[in-house]
């Protein structure tokens, strides 16, 4: 489930940095263009490193600031990309949604069912904690806090961290995020 949007997540992120790089290399190419042509006519003016530009009146009314039609430029890319990504993005999603397994998802959802779960999994979003950590925050008892740890350690969303104790996972911190989106898009309020 993960796997195929983590894929194409990667795709587009890289797909978007190739714009970018090649927006960047093409804009200082640009720069580098003009430098050296002012640099030149400037060396071959004679005045003193001056350049003297003769424009006509018509050519004067037509043209704009080069800044306008850079910044324009730039607009008019950022709307292409956020328009693709977008319709890339609508049918990315489609094809997650139609190739979900249910039972993976209903797992998913039955780990963080659990108001300790969510709880333990929030303390592990900001840092690292050990086993007594949980029993003292949550006021659980040993035996709760394991079994609570055994469920959210079987799906992977907790694992046990190098300096002793345990730490979310990334598919644990992406599901963490996901409750609280979901939560703040839905206002935040309680079903009865």
């Amino acid at each position: 489930m993960f796997g195929s949007a983590w894929y194409r997540r990667v795709y587009l992120t890289s797909e978007i940095e190739d714009i970018r790089k090649e927006f960047r290399e093409g804009l200082k190419s640009l720069k580098d263009e003009i430098r050296r042509q002012v640099s030149q006519a400037a060396e071959s003016s004679g005045n003193n490193g001056s350049i003297r530009v003769d424009l006509q009146k018509d050519d004067v009314a037509q043209t704009e600031p080069s800044f306008v039609v850079v910044k324009d430029l730039v607009r008019q890319i950022r709307e292409d990309v956020k328009s693709s990504l977008a319709t890339r993005g609508e049918i990315a999603v489609d094809e997650l949604v139609d190739n979900m397994p249910e039972t993976t998802a209903a797992d998913l959802l039955k780990s963080l069912a659990n108001t300790d779960r969510i709880k333990m999994a929030k303390m592990l979003y900001s840092a690292k904690r050990k086993f007594s950590d949980f029993k003292t925050e949550t006021d659980l008892e040993a035996a709760s806090v394991n079994n609570h740890l055994k469920s959210l350690l079987n799906m992977g969303l907790v694992s046990h961290s190098d300096e002793g104790g345990y730490e979310l996972t990334k598919r644990g911190r992406m599901l963490v995020r996901t409750l609280a989106l979901m939560s703040e898009a839905l206002g935040g309020e309680q079903v009865s």
